[in-house]
């Protein structure tokens, strides 16, 4: 019986498939002529001039921009900067990490937590706050503390990261990583 229903079954699956192809196949009467294409100089928008500018999708690229002579200078070299994704370059110290960010698609005032400290460094209005996240092995715990630049295309975040359990020394995030802002900030483009 179950043989049976089996059967039953893979043959109606296939009377199925046959409507299904019979109906999406191309009308052979219509031929290959059935499609012209064609190239005029006409715009393909109904845009209103003038055409307002859009925001440079790069205006800052850490690991382009900041040169390696610099990033080796201050400790961030112990393994060279790795570029991520969008305009993220990562940098290893050794015993810490640190991330440097631009945002175009978010701004200043939408990147701060409640609790951020702003503060001026080198001239540039900036935030500091804390952040901690789990990461993916070990249910083990990252500390995290960011400095958010404001500039005039968004925002540049510099983050340094570290694990308590294998960081040997543990840095002092809040204040390692206002010391890096202050040494980074006369290569970052505002």
């Amino acid at each position: 019986m179950l043989a049976k229903a089996r059967l039953l079954s893979a043959l109606c699956a296939l009377v199925a498939a046959v409507v299904v192809v019979s109906q999406v196949q191309p009308d052979p009467a219509a031929g290959p002529d059935a499609v012209q294409l064609r190239s005029t100089d006409i715009p393909m928008t109904t845009i209103k001039s003038p055409v307002i500018a859009t925001v440079n999708p790069d205006p800052f690229d850490p690991c382009r921009d900041i040169p390696l002579d610099v990033v080796q200078r201050i400790g961030l070299a112990y393994t060279p900067p790795d570029p991520e994704d969008a305009l993220r370059c990562h940098y290893d110290a050794g015993n810490y990490q640190m991330a440097v960010e631009a945002f175009v698609w978010r701004t200043y005032e939408q990147t701060l937590p409640a609790d951020a400290v702003e503060l001026d460094i080198d001239g540039h209005r900036a935030a500091q706050y804390w952040i901690m996240k789990p990461t993916d092995w070990n249910n083990r715990w990252w500390i995290t503390c960011m400095i958010a630049f404001k500039t005039s295309y968004g925002v540049i975040q510099q983050s340094l990261f570290y694990s308590p359990i294998y960081s040997e020394p543990d840095p002092d995030c809040m204040q390692t990583n206002l010391q890096r802002a202050h040494e980074l900030a006369p290569f970052y483009k505002f």
